[in-house]
């Protein structure tokens, strides 16, 4: 009987421990993570919203030339306040973007703005200065001249010491967009480096 029971049990230990093994197998393989997971990439980007305040007037974007190459004899790059675009003249060359400044301002429907600049500032920078002239203001939907049209230019130039040009605010919102170009003056061989300028805008809401 004792003989009998010890090998009873030792049957029984055996089995009991072969079931441990399977069990802990088989929970092994349901929490162990995949052998070739996919990797995860991330990214951020960049969210804008520009607020325009009542009666404020806020630069939305830079006025840029993009990049210059230099040569012997002078050029110039002019940006269209219309539409943005560049033209080149002289042997220079320009590379990338041009961007003509835009600034956002709010009032009501029909309310009259006198816009004026109130100061350039030349580009400066590690070589000679170059000259920022022909600025001007481009025709939009937002805004609509209700000057004096043979007055000042016909209400399309800010240069400065033209006085106030009467335009009047089209949107049913009443916020309107400046668009502004100029011409840049590159001198012949133009020391490399960044330059920077100005253009100081004043709106007078009436």
């Amino acid at each position: 009987m004792i003989r009998g029971d010890s090998t009873c049990r030792r049957k029984l230990i055996a089995a009991w421990r072969m079931a441990c093994a399977v069990l802990a197998v088989a929970l092994a393989g349901a929490f162990t993570s995949p052998a070739q997971a996919g990797e995860v990439a991330t990214a951020t980007g960049r969210a804008n919203a520009v607020v325009v305040a009542p009666l404020s007037i806020i630069k939305v974007d830079e006025m840029s030339f993009g990049r210059i190459v230099a040569r012997p004899q002078i050029g110039t790059i002019t940006i269209n306040p219309n539409t943005g675009a560049c033209t080149v003249t002289g042997p220079i060359l320009e590379v990338g973007t041009c961007t003509r400044a835009r600034f956002d301002g709010m009032g009501s429907k029909n309310m009259n703005a006198r816009i004026s600049l109130t100061a350039v500032a030349n580009l400066t920078g590690p070589g000679q200065t170059m000259v920022l002239d022909n600025v001007l203001l481009g025709n939009n939907s937002s805004i609509s001249f209700s000057g004096n049209p043979n007055a000042n230019g016909q209400g399309v130039g800010l240069t400065q010491g033209n006085g106030n040009q009467r335009y009047s605010i089209t949107t049913n919102s009443g916020i309107f967009s400046l668009y502004i170009g100029g011409r840049l003056n590159v001198n012949a061989n133009q020391a490399p480096g960044v330059y920077n300028g100005s253009i100081t805008i004043n709106v007078q809401y009436q």
